[in-house]
This record gives C-alpha cells, sequence and structure tokens, in this order.
C-alpha cells in the first residue's frame, strides 16, 4: 500500500519531533555537566578555604601553647629562685640565732672532775671544795641551767638546718638525717633505692651520703658498709633495672663477678642528659653515685652482627642448606621462590615464610614446599600442611659443643679461668666452622654457576656446528633443482 501524503508529513513530523527531543536531551546533560563542574569547583575552593582556616586556627592554638609552656617554665623558675633566696635567708637568721644563744652562755662553766691518773695526785681541801660549790651555786642562782638549755636547743636546730643546706647544695660529708631514704634524687629525676627495693628501707642502716657539686656537674654518692652478700643485692638490683626501669648499660660488665665496678644510664626528665648510677661493689659494702651527663645512651645491640635480615638474606640462607636437608630433590637455587607478605612467629623465632615452585608438565608453577627462615638466620623450618606443624630442620645451637667438664684436682680461681677460656675457645672454633661451612657453600655455588655457563657455552658450540654442517646439503639441493629445471 503506497502511504498518503498526510501520512508522509506525519512521519517527518515524527522523526522531527524525535530529533528535537534528543537535542534537548543532549542540551540538559551539557548543562548538567556544566553545573556539576561548577560545584565541584566551589566544593573544592570551599574546602581549601576551610583547611586553610584550620590549619591557622592550629598554628595560633599551637603558638599559644608554647607561651603558655614558657610562661609556665618561667614562672617555674622564680619561684624555685624565690624558695632558694628563702632558704638562704633563714639558714643566716637561724645561725645569727644560734650565734646570739651562743653569746648568752657564760664563759666560765665549771670544768669536768678528771678521772684519778695516778697515786701520787693531791686530794683538795676543804676550802678548795667550798669555793667550788660556790662557783656551781652562783651560775645556777643566775639562770644559766635555763640559758644553757636553749642555747643548745638553737644549736640542734641549727645544725638540722645546715646540714639540709649542704645535702641539698652540696659541700662536706653528712650524715642522713631522714629515718629511710626510698630513692635516689638528682634535681627532678630519681630512681627507687637499693634498700627500697630488698623492701630494707627501714631496717637497713643508713648510708654515708656525699653531695658533690661544681659548674659544669652535680653528683650524689650513697656510701653503703659492713654488709653481707652485697655482690648479689647489686646484681639483683641492676636486673630490676634493666627489665622495669628501662636503665642499659653503659659499657660491658659481669654482674657475676664477686668484685667489680658497672655503669647503667636512663634519659633523663631534663633534655639532652643521661641519669647514670656507677655502682663499685664488693661483697662487703657498695659505693652509689648518682650522676647526670651529656654522654649518650649506647645504641642497642643485634641480635646477631653481620646477619642479612632481610628477605633476600633469608632466601639467600635458605640456598646456602642443602637439598637432603631440606627434604627436596634439588637445590634451592633450581625452584621459584616467592616471599610471604611480611613476617610469621614460628615458636619464640621470627620468620620470613618462602614458598617453593617448579615448573610442571602442562607449564603451570606446581607447589614443591614452604618452609621459614628466622630473622636472625638461627632456625630454618620446614611446614609440613598434612600435619599442620612445623618442623625444624636447621638449627644453629644445635651445631654447638656443651663446653666439656673441668678436670678433678683443679681447685680455686685458676680452674675457673681454665673452664672459662675452654668455653670460649669452642665458641670461636663453632664461629670458624660455620664461617668455613658457608665458604664452602659458597664455592659449591660458583662452582655449579662456572658448570652451567659452560654447558650453555657447548650447547651453543654444538648448534653452530650444526647450522654449518646444514648448509653445504641446502646448497646441493639447490643446485639439483635448478638442473633438473633446465633439462
Amino acid at each position: 500500500m503506497k502511504k498518503t501524503v498526510e501520512e508522509k508529513a506525519e512521519m517527518a513530523k515524527q522523526k522531527i519531533d524525535s530529533k528535537l527531543q534528543k537535542q534537548r536531551q543532549k542540551e540538559e546533560k551539557v548543562a548538567a555537566k556544566k553545573e556539576a563542574a561548577a560545584n565541584k569547583k566551589t566544593a573544592k575552593k570551599d574546602a581549601k578555604q576551610q583547611k586553610k582556616a584550620a590549619k591557622q586556627q592550629f598554628t595560633s592554638e599551637k603558638k599559644e601553647f608554647k607561651n603558655q609552656q614558657k610562661n609556665a617554665k618561667k614562672e617555674a623558675a622564680q619561684l624555685k629562685k624565690q624558695q632558694k633566696l628563702e632558704a638562704k635567708n633563714k639558714i643566716k637568721e637561724l645561725k645569727a640565732k644560734a650565734k646570739q644563744a651562743k653569746d648568752v652562755v657564760p664563759k666560765s662553766d665549771p670544768p669536768k672532775e678528771k678521772k684519778k691518773d695516778t697515786k701520787k695526785e693531791k686530794k683538795p681541801t676543804k676550802k678548795a671544795k667550798k669555793d667550788k660549790k660556790g662557783e656551781q651555786e652562783a651560775v645556777n642562782a643566775g639562770g644559766g641551767k635555763k640559758k644553757l638549755f636553749i642555747a643548745l636547743l638553737a644549736l640542734v636546730f641549727v645544725g638540722g638546718g645546715v646540714g639540709g643546706f649542704l645535702y641539698f647544695r652540696g659541700g662536706e660529708k653528712e650524715e642522713n638525717t631522714d629515718p629511710y631514704i626510698e630513692a635516689y634524687v638528682l634535681d627532678d629525676d630519681f630512681v627507687t633505692s637499693i634498700p627500697k627495693f630488698l623492701e630494707q628501707s627501714e631496717t637497713r642502716a643508713l648510708p654515708e651520703i656525699t653531695v658533690e657539686e661544681t659548674a659544669e656537674n652535680k653528683q650524689v654518692i650513697y656510701d653503703y658498709t659492713e654488709l653481707k652478700g652485697a655482690a648479689k643485692e647489686v646484681k639483683d638490683y641492676i636486673n630490676f633495672l634493666t627489665t622495669e626501669k628501662a636503665f642499659v648499660p653503659m659499657f660491658d660488665f659481669n654482674l657475676d663477678a664477686p668484685a667489680g665496678y658497672i655503669s647503667v644510664g636512663t634519659a633523663s626528665v631534663e633534655e639532652g642528659k643521661t641519669l647514670k648510677l656507677d655502682i663499685d661493689y664488693t661483697d662487703t659494702d657498695y659505693k652509689v653515685v648518682v650522676s647526670k651527663t651529656t654522654e649518650a645512651l649506647p645504641k642497642p645491640k643485634k641480635e646477631d652482627d653481620g646477619v642479612d635480615g632481610s628477605r633476600d638474606g633469608a632466601l639467600n640462607y635458605l640456598t646456602g642448606v642443602s637439598a637432603e636437608t631440606l627434604g627436596l630433590s634439588k637445590p634451592v637455587e633450581e625452584y621459584k621462590a616467592i616471599y610471604d607478605a611480611g613476617q610469621s612467629t614460628v615458636g619464640d623465632h621470627t620468620c620470613y615464610g618462602i614458598s617453593l615452585y617448579e615448573l610442571g608438565r602442562a607449564g603451570t608453577n606446581e607447589f614443591v614446599g614452604k618452609f621459614f627462615v628466622a630473622t636472625n638466620q638461627s632456625s630454618v623450618f620446614r611446614y609440613d600442611a598434612a600435619e599442620d606443624s612445623y618442623i625444624e630442620v636447621v638449627s644453629k645451637a644445635s651445631k654447638k659443643k656443651e663446653p666439656e667438664p673441668a678436670e678433678e684436682g683443679v681447685e680455686g680461681t685458676e680452674g675457673v679461668e681454665t673452664a672459662e677460656t675452654e668455653g670460649t675457645d669452642k665458641d670461636e672454633k663453632d664461629k670458624d666452622e660455620d664461617e668455613k661451612d658457608k665458604d664452602k657453600d659458597e664455592k659449591d655455588k660458583d662452582e655449579k654457576d662456572e658448570e652451567n655457563e659452560e654447558d650453555k657455552d657447548e650447547k651453543e658450540k654444538k648448534k653452530k656446528e650444526h647450522q654449518k654442517g646444514q648448509k653445504p646439503e641446502r646448497e646441493e639441493t639447490e643446485e639439483k633443482k635448478t638442473k633438473a629445471k633446465r633439462s
């Protein structure tokens, strides 16, 4: 059927309407995109302004806090200075009172009666006895007893004040007046004392304390004497400080020695300084010297020096272990190794996990085994998936020989010294053997690499020779073909 003019016109109109609709939709989409972009831009701008404002606020608050801290420090310093001045003035006042009291005491105090040293000494006459009695009564009648008592009280008070001043300000040796000492104090730093640690602060005899102060340094010395088992007390105290109080040895020392000199330190409250405890001890006494120094704390020693604690180091170490020990059919270097993400804990060891794969018949990687190498390379574990267990296949500790017992009949310190030297010699021998094994493994590896390179070279040579031998055959066949064509 032929379409009428009206139908054609209607169809044309519909097409135009659809085109117009599509155009409008397109324009709406463009407008929406523009609006979204503008909104995004404004939001970004607002966020930037907010960030800037927050940053300004933070800096201002930080500045204000610093100013407050500075002012607080100034106030504390002024207060401390004022307290020192007040203490000084008080001591001066006490000294003056003591002097006044001393002046009040009569100069002609009755002399004490001497003991009879010899038989030849003359007995006092009745007249002399009467004169002496009269002098004594005159002193008592004038209120001498009262005045003498007041003067003695003033002197005791002044003596206590001067002792405290010497303790906090430094000076000559002064006995502690406190009933016990629970901490070693130096300015704002303090640490538990040995008597307090031993729970003997109330029963232990008081130490002799000396305060030494110079323009550069200040130290307090505590001298403990007439003790039993002093070396053990020092050992237990140092173990307490190093395990629970963040103290570290300032140098290497032997705590098991019956006498010696040790030093431990920790970070001081004062920035950039170290609080030190130096202890000089025997089995019957020890001297504790508390001081502050600019000496830096020693860096902690690594568990094993010279050991590559990285993942690559773990793989290199695993490569040096024989295939028989690991339970493999081939050396580790012939497998594809894949590391685990991060570290794993196996027993008491922190380890790197390494999975080994080989190329199968289908051209895909097939799992061979998984191993865990300790970061300090002290142990290697093989993971048994069937049993879900870890089998230790390499252990450095097991390689070490136990020290032989000392010979009978050796007595005294000489026997001890020989046993110690033997133990150290054995340790050195074990280390040398381990190093030799490592060198041997490296040599074997190098030899294998050289052999592989030689095999490669031989293969390449044979290939080239084979190719050279094929060239004349090809030329002969081509010549025969050309002859046949010509004929």
